[in-house]
């Protein structure tokens, strides 16, 4: 088997470090606690981890004050970048500099926690436990954690065996006694067990996702059903989507990404539908962005359709004129400054258009359906070639080189964070740097990722060809009989996007942008071609 390139991973910038230090009007000449002296050490730590010496706060106030401007400042800072999704810490000369009121160091550390902002304390060894922090807090509180604690202990105890935490059941499931021998295997007191009553219902709400229908309208479905079926759940759409992501459902922990939900290991409780079911309902809801369901269903490209012009969505437009066909028309007009341009005004014919696509679709979907046992032959072989990670030499080096090449500019922005420290480059010397670092590694990273993915390191594997193939068993009959849902489910599985061309007079031809499946299927039908041949 062939090597897989190892890809290494970065988030786009740089982390970087804002300093808070505060004194009282009194301690303003005491050794050590002088303002001068807790910025140097703040800075020295900084660049002694690599990180990037941001903004710099300052109060010269109690630390009894919740009102200190500066303080207020940073947190408010602190909100509003983490928003853009800028890496940050904070770091102080001491954990007292940052406030003297405990609710309120508990309060902020919390809030830092929450969006993923570490408090480090240059003189007290950095990263401080939270029990070493809050050591003035009351003994309820430490009592509360260590309850937490044993608590989430006894909870990983019980999935790493298996099992399910006892808790409520989810909908389509109901606890029973654990037998003996589930205790001796790790089980806790209650097991989890099917449903009879509600688990048809569970089963038909993923099938009918799966098969195109809304979440919305699953959920309105949900909300008719008898109270005692329902469990009195509410279901609104929050709470449908959430049970459609449910991996419990397959016998797994956890919701959310399908990736991460089906690479997780099987449960020890029965599972309610099957794996190709889930992940396909999982898919249709990915593919709402792509093909909104909400649409009128008169246009079969709505929401893969974008404009050649300025990359805005197009959207169907039916004339008065009845001389004129219906055309997609850009929508950038309605979005006014939050599109590309907001003046384009580009319209592409959607008979024309629309046939094109259909027509590619369906004579790639007929090469995976033929019955010849050459041709089928071909097709696994083919498809078992693609499933297999590629190892490119050229890439390969070039990604190496291109570490290397990360590598030292990190070496670079820790040295001018050390020349800031000792004098050596002003506070603007140091931000200029650290701007110019800051471009390159974002310019590194940017093409590590186009690197990566041109060597078939950063997509995603392909499904089963059976799982495909049951995916568009249906495309047949969705084009008999014009069924614009089944028509649009299948082409948002198999495209990204689609831009219209024009290539005469009302005549146009589609470009279309492949996700990763629906690339894959036509490189195996161009083999299959030759093969029939």
């Amino acid at each position: 088997m062939a090597k897989r390139i190892a890809r290494p991973t970065h988030t786009n910038g740089v982390t970087e470090a804002l300093s808070y230090t505060r004194v009282s009007s009194d301690e303003q000449e005491r050794e050590g606690v002088s303002l001068d002296a807790q910025l140097a050490a703040c800075r020295r730590y900084a660049a002694e981890h690599g990180w990037a010496i941001g903004e710099e706060y300052t109060d010269v106030l109690t630390g009894k004050r919740d009102d200190r401007p500066d303080y207020q400042r940073l947190l408010t800072d602190i909100r509003r970048l983490r928003a853009q999704g800028r890496q940050l810490v904070v770091v102080v000369a001491w954990l007292h500099r940052f406030g003297r009121r405990v609710l309120e160091r508990v309060r902020s550390r919390e809030e830092l926690k929450t969006l993923g902002v570490s408090l480090h304390s240059a003189r007290e060894g950095g990263e401080v436990s939270d029990l070493v922090a809050n050591i003035l807090a009351s003994v309820a509180e430490e009592e509360t954690r260590q309850l937490a604690e044993r608590v989430s202990e006894a909870i990983q105890y019980i999935r790493e065996n298996g099992w399910h935490p006892v808790g409520r059941a989810p909908w389509g499931y109901l606890w029973r006694d654990a037998t003996a021998d589930e205790r001796a295997m790790g089980a806790p007191i209650k097991v989890l067990d099917v449903d009879e009553v509600a688990a048809p219902y569970v089963r038909e709400a993923f099938q009918r996702v799966a098969t195109g229908a809304s979440v919305r309208s699953v959920g309105r479905w949900l909300c008719d059903l008898p109270n005692d079926v329902r469990g009195g759940r509410h279901f609104n759409l929050y709470a449908v989507r959430k049970l459609l992501r449910a991996g419990v459902y397959i016998s797994r922990h956890g919701g959310g990404a399908a990736a991460d939900v089906l690479s997780s290991p099987r449960g020890r409780w029965p599972a309610l539908i099957s794996d190709a079911l889930w992940l396909r309902a999982s898919e249709q809801i990915d593919n709402h962005r792509h093909t909104p369901h909400q649409a009128s269903g008169k246009y079969v490209l709505t929401g893969i359709i974008r404009c050649p012009a300025c990359g805005a969505r197009m959207v169907g437009l039916a004339h008065s004129n009845r001389s004129r066909s219906p055309r997609y028309r850009c929508d950038g007009y309605s979005r006014g400054a939050a599109a590309p341009d907001a003046r384009c005004t580009v319209t592409a014919s959607a008979p024309t258009l629309e046939a094109d696509v259909l027509e590619r679709v369906g004579e790639m979907v007929a090469w995976l359906s033929a019955e010849d046992p050459r041709v089928q032959q071909a097709l696994k072989r083919a498809w078992a070639e693609l499933q297999k990670p590629t190892d490119r030499p050229d890439v390969s080096a070039r990604l190496k080189r291109l570490e290397a090449d990360r590598r030292k500019a990190e070496r670079r922005l820790a040295a001018a964070a050390i020349k800031l420290v000792d004098d050596h480059l002003d506070k603007a010397g140091y931000d200029a740097a650290k701007a110019s670092i800051a471009a390159d590694l974002k310019a590194l990273d940017k093409e590590t990722a186009a690197l990566a993915s041109e060597a078939g390191v950063t997509t995603e594997p392909l499904p089963a060809l059976d799982y495909v193939l049951q995916a568009l068993d249906g495309w047949t009959a969705a084009v008999r009989d014009f069924d614009l849902i089944a028509q649009r489910a299948l082409l948002g599985y198999l495209i990204d996007y689609v831009e219209p061309i024009r290539v005469g007079h009302g005549k146009y031809q589609a470009r279309i942008h492949w996700k990763r499946t629906g690339e894959a299927l036509q490189r195996v039908t161009h083999r299959l071609t030759a093969v029939a041949a």
